[in-house]
């Protein structure tokens, strides 16, 4: 699909769950030299809270987090000890974001020779406002517009859509649209600092379109065969994207 010169774009992730290096704070030196020399200068460390449920009461789980950013702080890599994350808030194509991935990925198994995979996911997060006179439907197909309700008096909808559904690749694709939500980024993403790229005019209402393709299944981990997988994973996600949106949409973005 060519690329939108006003592209919706506001956010993408790449995920690796591997199999825990509990070791991992022994690498980070390392890891970190080799980011910083690759762009991402920026290092800090942090901690996240992890709700672990169980038989009894839910347990929390404080963990060990690194982040090598960008200077501009829109790109970066997220480490924990059983999962990598690469981010963005400045999408330029998908070609471009996979080198990057696969540079940091190459960083991080030199450094600490994962062994295994337990999940691969890709994410990306789209927001909008209508242009003109245009209402923020108009931007999707007819089958996602929802049930017109305005004789009732119906404003500001929260949601229009959550559709699951398994893909040819082995993933599972979960699309959520949403109109009018608090804030551009889902409250579930990694938590994050990057700065967005895009500003947005908070007394408008604001469209969301969510793509989360991802795939879960434990295997030998290797650069190669994760590249493939986001690759298999990406072009699902960029056929659901012009699935949902209208020609309008299109021709407004193009």
């Amino acid at each position: 699909m060519e690329k939108l010169s006003k592209s919706p774009l506001v956010y993408v992730v790449a995920q690796v769950r591997i199999g825990a290096v509990l070791k991992m704070a022994k690498y980070v030196p390392e890891i970190q030299e080799q980011m910083r020399k690759a762009g991402y200068a920026l290092y800090r460390a942090t901690e996240v809270r992890e709700v672990e449920f169980g038989p009894k009461d839910p347990e929390v789980r404080v963990l060990p987090q690194w982040a090598f950013d960008s200077i501009d702080r829109t790109t970066g890599f997220s480490l924990q000890a059983g999962a990598v994350a690469f981010h963005t808030t400045s999408y330029d194509t998908h070609e471009h974001f996979f080198d990057e991935l696969e540079k940091g990925l190459r960083i991080i198994q030199d450094a600490a020779g994962v062994e295994a995979s337990e999940r691969l996911g890709l994410r990306y997060v789209d927001a909008f406002q209508a242009s003109g006179e245009r209402d923020l439907a108009d931007y999707l197909r007819d089958g996602l517009r929802g049930v017109s309700l305005e004789h009732i008096g119906a404003k500001r909808p929260r949601s229009f859509l959550n559709f699951v559904t398994d893909t040819d690749v082995g993933g599972r694709l979960v699309v959520r649209i949403g109109l009018n939500t608090d804030g551009v980024l889902p409250p579930n993403l990694i938590p994050t600092d990057l700065v967005l790229d895009k500003t947005f005019d908070r007394q408008r209402p604001l469209g969301i379109l969510d793509y989360d393709h991802f795939i879960e299944k434990p295997e030998t981990f290797s650069v190669e065969h994760a590249m493939a997988r986001f690759n298999a994973l990406h072009g699902i996600v960029s056929d659901a994207f012009r699935e949902t949106i209208s020609g309008f949409a299109l021709e407004d973005w193009r």
